[in-house]
């Protein structure tokens, strides 16, 4: 199993926008063969920051998805570039 450690910075303002976001990924992936779950929360303490911990099968899967060159994976990334003040930061972990 991998686990896809995503730490997002949301506009300010566009919290409830980014999480909406968040849930047409989530549906995107659940559709994707070797996806396992997802969970996101928010910041505390900066309810500007999320982090979104998603397990894959393997990282062969999660790097497939994130190759994804759909229309709907395409739209999915333009509207986030104006939800967020950068590009997501990856952190991948393998269980051991």
């Amino acid at each position: 199993m991998i686990v896809d450690l995503v730490t997002f910075r949301v506009r300010r303002g566009k919290e409830q926008e980014f999480e909406r976001h968040a849930e047409e990924w989530i549906r995107q992936m659940r559709r994707s063969r070797g996806f396992i779950t997802q969970s996101l929360m928010r910041g505390a303490e900066d309810p500007s920051e999320y982090r979104a911990t998603i397990r894959w099968v393997n990282r062969e899967y999660r790097d497939r998805f994130n190759g994804q060159e759909t229309g709907e994976a395409k739209a999915l990334v333009k509207r986030a570039s104006t939800i967020l003040e950068s590009p997501p930061v990856h952190c991948l972990l393998e269980q051991v």
